[in-house]
């Protein structure tokens, strides 16, 4: 009798059942929610591609630089060397002869009328908030490299942008400074026409630079099977 009591006391009462140990859970997928473009989204502005290269307009740093450098920088003491050797070679004053001293005044006067050049120049370009930098032409034909060599003497880029437009600045600035040196040094004495026509060295030795920039330091010419004139490539699959 004691056994069976202490056994109905071991059965759970009707209706009850035994508690069960909690399983773990179990892992629930990961649901990623749809990525829905929010057509309120103000979208950054691709730079524009100007001969091939994306198109940023430069900084107040950036238009110093390329002040510095175009006015006595390498590329300047190139254009008044060339500039001075065609002098030399015509005895252009003659004035100042054709011995070492006759070849140095010659020198320092291209010099000194790259300096101003590259002075009004730049303060026209911050005046009207202009870009004259010059951009080679990547992977352009010979024609539209030649083109761009020409127009850049002509034209500037303003706006984020970049679009090309016609300015009168790059050529006062050629002007500027062969008329100062004829009227101030030069041993003809007061003669600015003649600064005007001496100018053409000017301008021939400026497109001359861009057309070494051009064809020897921009490597990259045409591709038949890229784009020309900047033209960005199509978008791959």
């Amino acid at each position: 009798m004691r056994l069976l009591l202490l056994m109905m006391l071991a059965l759970p009462a009707a209706g009850q059942t035994a508690p069960q140990t909690p399983m773990p859970d179990a892992p629930q997928p990961v649901v990623h929610p749809l990525r829905v473009r929010d057509p309120n989204a103000v979208r950054e502005p691709q730079p524009a591609i100007i001969n091939g290269r994306p198109y940023q307009r430069p900084t107040q740093r950036e238009f110093f630089t390329d002040y510095l450098r175009d006015s006595y920088g390498l590329p300047a003491f190139t254009r008044s060397t060339v500039r001075t050797l065609y002098n030399f070679s015509l005895d252009q004053p003659s004035g100042w002869g054709q011995d070492f001293p006759g070849f140095m005044q010659r020198f320092g006067s291209n010099v000194a009328i790259t300096a101003i050049d590259g002075n009004v120049r730049y303060g026209m370009e911050e005046l009207f908030h202009e870009d004259l930098r010059y951009i080679p032409c990547h992977g352009c034909t010979i024609k539209h490299k030649i083109e761009n060599a020409l127009l850049a003497e002509i034209t500037a880029r303003h706006a984020s942008n970049g679009h090309r437009f016609f300015t009168l600045t790059p050529t006062v600035a050629d002007f500027s400074g062969p008329i100062i040196a004829h009227t101030l040094w030069y041993p003809s004495g007061f003669n600015p026409f003649g600064g005007v026509i001496a100018t053409r060295t000017v301008f021939a030795t400026r497109v001359g630079s861009h057309l070494f920039r051009e064809f020897v330091l921009e490597r990259r010419h045409y591709d038949p099977k890229e784009p020309v004139r900047g033209t960005p490539a199509p978008a791959q699959p």
